[in-house]
């Protein structure tokens, strides 16, 4: 099962094109740990954990690459956002030793092959093998990756993510409440709400209501619990933008 988990892996790499079989050892890796675990359940039939696995693995990769290219934005990556990008899977997704040491392998292959990447092709891919919760999530991430680094957010990068935003067909509105989060501005709190400060009451409860529902970690829950648990920071910040605006304005 181990060696077919690999083939697959070469195939779903060439596959996704811009990464071409870059990714290959690390699909496979985690295409037999997925099968290993549901042989060792009882339910290697289930149709439902063969799609999460295959969510999870497009999500993974397309993060990756899609982070790897905005590092090297204006041609001048630094090996301190490779850094970054490393240390922030350590921190926030608990694989296991195995499991980081291929990412981290991947990190560093792919960063030798950036000037491989096509962003466009590659956030397509993701945008047609993707919910519109999981590309906001992954819009949202590429911001954190990015801020990770000790310099912050350059303008080329940010005019970077913007493109892949617009390619994984994220709309301004939404693309505005997720960088509003990583701008330290007066109005904050209506940014990332979607709305400005002459909005009504129930303009902004509306706003609330749509981005509660949009952000919910369940909406990524077939991602996994590490993911799920980055989302729930969305969701938090949304409800702490929407608690200051009702104590300022007062409902």
């Amino acid at each position: 099962m181990a060696f077919k988990g690999k083939l697959i892996g070469a195939l779903l790499g060439s596959l996704a094109g811009p990464m071409g079989t870059i990714l290959g050892g690390l699909i496979g890796h985690l295409y037999d740990r997925a099968t290993e675990e549901r042989e060792a359940t009882g339910r290697i039939g289930e149709r439902s954990r063969d799609s999460i696995s295959a969510a999870q693995l497009d999500f993974l990769t397309s993060l990756i690459g899609l982070s790897i290219a905005v590092a090297n934005a204006d041609r001048h990556v630094r090996v301190s956002q490779i850094d970054a990008l490393k240390e922030f899977f350590r921190q926030n997704f608990p694989y296991s030793p195995e499991d980081q040491r291929i990412i981290q392998a991947v990190v560093d292959e792919t960063f030798l092959n950036r000037d491989r990447l096509d962003v466009d092709a590659l956030a397509s891919y993701y945008r047609l093998t993707s919910s519109p919760a999981g590309r906001l999530l992954l819009l949202r991430l590429l911001f954190k990756i990015a801020e990770a680094d000790r310099r912050g957010i350059s303008e080329a990068e940010e005019q970077l993510i913007l493109r892949i935003a617009e390619t994984l067909h994220i709309d301004a509105a939404s693309y505005q409440s997720v960088s509003a989060e990583f701008r330290r501005e007066n109005d904050r709190a209506y940014s990332i709400l979607g709305v400005s400060p002459e909005a009504s009451i129930e303009q902004i409860r509306s706003a609330y209501r749509k981005l509660a529902a949009q952000y919910h970690p369940d909406t990524v829950a077939n991602l996994g619990e590490e993911f799920t648990a980055v989302a729930e920071e969305k969701f938090k910040l949304i409800n702490e933008a929407y608690g200051e605006i009702r104590a300022q304005r007062g409902f």
